[in-house]
């Protein structure tokens, strides 16, 4: 315990050093899709990705009060760690996928207080599994806590979010901590301060009250300066932790056809967008999509994506 936070700091520093693509896997985007989930990620362990994040849903692991079932979770760690890949595992009530608030459906009725020491006691239970997992080697603590406009909230406690990330640093105090920020000028400015903050990147989604695809108006030049800023105001890194490369349309993906699908993200776009990423001189990028890949590749019986990706993580 005494030297932890010499190790974090060199966790840290090895995570911040790795020049590896990541990529995001989601049980919940699979079964939204219909795909198999098995299948999905293990065709995106033969894209060769070494880095991974994965979600630790409490609506799917205590779908009955008080019993966890970690099966598939465990699972897909095994497939990662089978294929030598390193994992950030997201943990929080709030993780990536629609609703974003991942509350177990007897659950949703309960009061503010009872509802945050039963997501307390199951915040336990995953870092107690898995907090001697060596192929995990971050935590994500919540997903964009304070993003207030996009999905179902349930409360955004700055007690319960200090709670959960102590509870985290005393359980694991050599693992690394990666907070998100919500938008593209969010600065942190509060507590809790983690080892390092990630930032999300979307280049052209659908604006659902304009009617109309719109573009970021933020240059790559943008997110130096932010880079910049929490280097000085916090002394932590940011990195990229979800770069855009699946569309974001009017309907959900697998509603709309391949010619909408593209107006937001088509090899081309999958290109420019990993080049921006570059630009903003953050080198640590996990990528966004691999379901939508897979599913493009078998239910679309469209490849392009995928041989796109091949030669994304040649370069």
């Amino acid at each position: 315990m005494k030297n932890s936070g010499k190790v974090r700091k060199a966790n840290t520093a090895a995570i911040l050093a790795s020049n590896d693509v990541g990529v995001s896997f989601s049980l919940i985007a699979c079964k939204n899709y219909g795909i198999n989930w098995r299948h999905a990620l293990q065709a995106t362990t033969d894209l060769g990705f070494k880095r991974y994040r994965l979600m630790s849903y409490w609506s799917l692991i205590e779908t009955q009060k008080g019993i966890y079932d970690f099966a598939n979770l465990d699972e897909q760690i095994r497939m990662i760690a089978s294929s030598h890949g390193r994992i950030s595992l997201s943990i929080g009530m709030r993780q990536p996928r629609w609703p974003e608030t991942h509350v177990p459906s007897w659950a949703k009725a309960m009061n503010t207080a009872e509802l945050t020491q039963r997501y307390i006691d199951f915040h336990r239970a995953v870092i107690e599994r898995y907090k001697d997992e060596p192929a995990i080697e971050s935590w994500q603590l919540e997903n964009e806590f304070w993003l207030r406009s996009f999905g179902e909230n349930v409360d955004f406690s700055r007690t319960r979010l200090i709670k959960e990330f102590e509870l985290l640093r005393k359980l694991t105090p050599d693992r690394p901590i990666i907070m998100t920020l919500a938008r593209i000028v969010s600065l942190p400015l509060r507590r809790p301060t983690p080892d390092i903050y990630g930032t999300s990147i979307y280049l052209t989604i659908y604006n659902q009250s304009k009617k109309k695809y719109t573009k970021t108006w933020a240059a790559p030049w943008v997110y130096k300066i932010k880079k910049m800023l929490i280097k000085i105001v916090k002394r932590r890194d940011l990195i990229i932790h979800e770069l855009q490369l699946e569309p974001w349309g009017p309907q959900a993906n697998w509603e709309m056809s391949i010619a909408e699908q593209n107006k937001s993200m088509s090899v081309k776009r999958m290109e420019y967008a990993t080049e921006y990423a570059q630009s903003t001189g953050m080198s640590y990028i996990d990528v966004w999509g691999a379901e939508w890949w897979y599913w493009r590749s078998v239910i679309g019986e469209d490849d392009t994506i995928s041989g796109a990706l091949v030669e994304l993580l040649k370069d």
